[in-house]
């Protein structure tokens, strides 16, 4: 295998990961959840089926399980720009909220979907096909680039 700190020594492997208790889950409810290294949000519609996405707004970064779930959409307590439990897709205007602020905002960045995973009920708890690898990708990125800006990921110096 490569170098400990090269990303490419970290490809996609994608596991069923128990992320929490399906007893714990109510109809139309967000709940946070954590599993191999990313923050989940775990969203239930009005039936009560389980919907499984990444638990960060796109648009400034703030985590959705304090949000609500309406019409089958994941709204953001922040800025209300709502996603499809399924698909993840932006349903209805970006940042619609606080007036005047929201729309203003929303345009720091252009509209972006939310990150959906699969998800399944499997012996009372909950699971999400989640990629084992993404945060030792992640931190290889990132302390390679802390490294490089100061001249050592190869051992020279400017």
């Amino acid at each position: 295998m490569g170098d400990p700190q090269d990303p490419k020594a970290f490809p996609v492997k994608n596991v069923w990961t128990t992320v929490c208790s399906a007893k714990d889950l109510k109809p139309s409810s967000l709940k946070a959840a954590f599993g191999a290294g990313q923050d989940i949000l775990i969203a239930t519609d009005k039936s009560g089926k389980v919907f499984a996405a990444a638990n960060v707004c796109p648009h400034i970064g703030t985590p959705l399980d304090q949000g609500t779930v309406e019409d089958g959409a994941i709204v953001c307590p922040l800025h209300r720009s709502a996603f499809d439990l399924r698909t993840g897709k932006l349903v209805g205007p970006w940042c619609p909220a606080p007036p005047l602020i929201g729309p203003l905002t929303g345009k720091l960045k252009s509209p972006r979907e939310l990150k959906t995973f699969q998800v399944r009920t499997q012996g009372g708890n909950v699971q999400v096909l989640l990629d084992v690898n993404a945060k030792k990708r992640f931190d290889a990125n990132y302390w390679r680039g802390i490294l490089d800006a100061q001249g050592k990921v190869d051992g020279g110096y400017y």
